[in-house]
């Protein structure tokens, strides 16, 4: 059952219209107002819970952002690839989800491109590609949890080149959210 319901997010995600280019992500502080709409939905955004395709510009252009904010050791210049906070607000059964958002998202997330930076030179890397993982899987709604049922993804990857070197950086955990897909767990 589960690898059918896998092979059937798998097509339907190579199906679905692609979003262009924008900034849907979470701005540099916790507090920051953030774009409700996913990048390049101008007007009608997809449903919550609608799963995005595997392979965009747009999110391989977020990835980018995301392998030079490791090489800067700044993790602000990725902001548009970490899980929005207003989409968090809107999703997550918690007491005050803005401040969880602060606490389970944003600040671990800057952790983790700093220790990244440090461990990962990345400085002058050259972006190779993106890859969205492989296992899709969609959460189910739970108390002091997701609220509604959105798709998560684990392991995804950036290849990247530095000094003639292929390297690989992984991305622990992705969550979709009205049509594009967006950082929960870096490490």
């Amino acid at each position: 059952m589960a690898v059918a319901v896998t092979a059937l997010a798998t097509l339907l995600a190579g199906c679905r219209a692609k979003p262009g280019a924008g900034d849907g992500g979470a701005g540099a502080e916790a507090e920051a107002s953030v774009s409700d709409a996913a990048p390049g939905f101008d007007a009608d955004p997809p449903p919550d819970e609608a799963i995005p395709s595997a392979s965009t510009e747009e999110l391989a252009s977020r990835a980018r952002h995301l392998l030079e904010a490791i090489g800067k050791d700044d993790a602000e210049l990725a902001s548009d690839i970490l899980f929005p906070r207003n989409a968090w607000i809107a999703t997550r059964d918690s007491a005050d989800p803005g401040k969880e958002w602060a606490k389970r998202l944003f600040a671990p997330f800057r952790r983790a491109v700093h220790s990244l930076a440090k461990r990962h030179a990345a400085v002058d890397a050259q972006f190779v590609s993106f890859q969205l993982g492989h296992l899709m899987q969609q959460e189910v709604p739970r108390k002091h949890a997701w609220k509604k049922p959105l798709w998560t993804v684990r392991e995804s990857r950036i290849t990247y080149v530095v000094a003639g070197r292929t390297r690989v950086l992984s991305i622990r955990e992705m969550t979709a959210w009205r049509g594009a897909w967006y950082v929960t767990r870096l490490r």
